[in-house]
């Protein structure tokens, strides 16, 4: 949703056939994700198994189109437990065999692994009301795909605190698009009923 890639004589935003203007992506990824678009993603949100789903979803896409994650989220939402930090937490090398062995969901030893040594992090802490702290000062507009960024100094920032604090597969890509998703920047094109008021 950076916008690297794209054709810059691309509209950004388009009018869909019910009169409301969108981020392109959200009908031009291969499949209508008009729903996603305009009630979840972006949408702030501090509850602390959305914002942890929505941190796994985001580095379980790495190597992937966000379309392939997508169509696999509900199954996901079973596997991890609800995205529950301390059930997911909670679970074992054989809840990992298990998973490995499930063709509902994206098999990747590493990420599902990371995933439930993350949720281990959080019986202490809040995931929320780390990532929460590098919200940007001001708001970067995005009037076309060039304006569209893989990282920023805040996801930079965010990608640290979270290593330090020992997660794993999240750099500052994941921490940006992950940031985009929760709401805690605003990643809608201008033109889009979403984009952040002037």
């Amino acid at each position: 949703m950076a916008g690297v890639g794209m054709a810059p004589e691309l509209a950004t935003v388009i009018t869909g056939a019910d009169g409301v203007t969108r981020c392109r992506w959200a009908t031009a990824a291969g499949r209508d994700l008009t729903g996603y678009h305009d009630s979840e993603w972006g949408t702030p949100t501090h509850d602390e198994a959305a914002v942890f789903e929505a941190l796994v979803l985001t580095y379980f896409e790495n190597g992937l189109s966000w379309a392939t994650v997508f169509d696999k989220r509900d199954n996901l939402r079973v596997a991890f437990r609800g995205f529950d930090p301390a059930a997911v937490g909670a679970m074992t090398a054989d809840d990992v065999e298990r998973l490995m062995a499930d063709t509902s969901i994206i098999r990747n030893r590493r990420k599902i692994e990371a995933t439930v040594h993350n949720a281990g992090l959080l019986v202490k802490s809040s995931l929320s009301q780390l990532v929460w702290r590098y919200r940007p000062r001001g708001h970067h507009r995005l009037h076309s795909w060039a304006d569209g960024r893989m990282a920023t100094a805040e996801s930079c920032g965010m990608a640290l605190a979270l290593r330090e604090a020992g997660f794993r597969m999240v750099g500052p890509v994941v921490a940006h698009s992950f940031m985009q998703t929760i709401g805690i920047e605003n990643g809608h094109f201008e033109g889009c009923f979403r984009a952040a008021p002037h």
